[in-house]
């Protein structure tokens, strides 16, 4: 994505140590250890703010621990085969345990399989999709159709309270931005469309794939408000693109939360800020830091030994003008549960 943001920046360290196998260490060992423990970070991108705020929450956590991160992002999410490297780069410096997020995990069981046989755990995060073949210790995520379906109702109910109507009598056309071609695009568009179920009037205008991209939402959006000028809603399945379609409503000099409502999917800081002056609506929070944190504190309990679930379910909830003190001041986070995978949507 363009917007790279200069205040975050990839914390990448590249040490080389003798390897210790992974499993079974002591708690001592694990807290204390006189090697460096190396945790390997890769994110499915480098730019989007919901991935540098994960890695700040990964680093700040890791810190807790002495631990130090190596993070290698593709230059795009598109780019598997410089996941398949940064794996087998990883597995090269001997690293502990190693995070991951990516849109194709099926193309990555190789080297997934390949951290497996020398010992290194691999916990997928923001996803409880389960991999076909993988052996993955975790997977650490949101549920991102409930959470969608969640923002889907919100959506239905603002646009009634505004029209002064009932939900289930209003009317209304929403569109949609999509992510890149995946199971992430493919749950936050269904879930969205649920949620919207209980308001029959409301109907989807068209949808088009924008990668995720602000720019190119925003310039998808600015061609649908041409095509359809009555849009009551446009919805992204990540912030980025809400944000772009936000752009594309002021470009075409209509007023976001008046004229039109845009929300999006991650509860980035940027969309946070649109929030608060008013020219954002609403985002699906999901918690990027925390969900960082909670990545390294799954790992701490994986090299100790101990029993972590399958599937642990992070929280969401839908983050407006009325609750956004709340989420920001960490009052509405609550503790991830054991959960159930997350079934494909085909």
């Amino acid at each position: 994505m363009p917007d790279r943001d200069p205040a975050y920046v990839l914390l990448v360290s590249i040490l080389i140590l003798i390897f210790v196998p992974v499993c079974g260490l002591a708690a001592d060992q694990v807290e204390n250890s006189s090697e460096p423990i190396i945790l390997g970070l890769i994110p499915s991108g480098n730019t989007s703010p919901f991935h540098m705020e994960l890695i700040k929450g990964v680093t700040k956590e890791a810190a807790n621990h002495n631990w130090t991160v190596i993070v290698l992002p593709p230059d795009s999410e598109e780019n598997i085969t410089a996941q398949k490297q940064a794996m087998r780069d990883l597995i090269g410096r001997h690293v502990r345990v190693i995070g991951l997020n990516t849109l194709n995990t099926s193309a990555l069981a190789p080297e997934v399989q390949e951290a497996s046989d020398a010992g290194i755990p691999v916990l997928l995060y923001n996803t409880l999709t389960p991999a076909q073949n993988l052996n993955v210790a975790e997977y650490i995520g949101y549920n991102q159709f409930t959470g969608a379906a969640e923002l889907g109702s919100y959506a239905s109910r603002i646009l009634a309270e505004k029209k002064n109507e009932a939900p289930d009598t209003v009317q209304g056309k929403v569109f949609i931005l999509r992510g890149l071609p995946g199971f992430h695009a493919d749950h936050r568009t269904s879930g969205f469309k649920t949620g919207l179920s209980q308001s029959p009037g409301i109907t989807i205008a068209d949808e088009k794939v924008a990668g995720w991209d602000r720019e190119t939402a925003k310039t998808i959006a600015v061609q649908a408000l041409k095509d359809h000028p009555d849009i009551s809603i446009f919805y992204g399945n990540s912030d980025e693109m809400a944000i772009g379609s936000a752009m594309a409503a002021s470009e075409r000099g209509k007023k976001v939360n008046s004229a039109v409502f845009c929300l999006g999917v991650d509860g980035n800081t940027p969309t946070l800020e649109m929030i608060k002056n008013g020219t954002m609506t609403a985002t699906l929070g999901v918690y990027p830091d925390r969900m960082g944190s909670t990545v390294v504190q799954q790992a701490v309990k994986i090299l100790k030994g101990e029993q972590v679930p399958m599937y642990l379910e992070t929280p969401s909830t839908v983050v407006d003008a009325h609750n956004l003190n709340a989420y920001l001041n960490g009052s509405t986070w609550t503790d991830p549960v054991d959960s159930v995978p997350e079934k494909e949507i085909t």
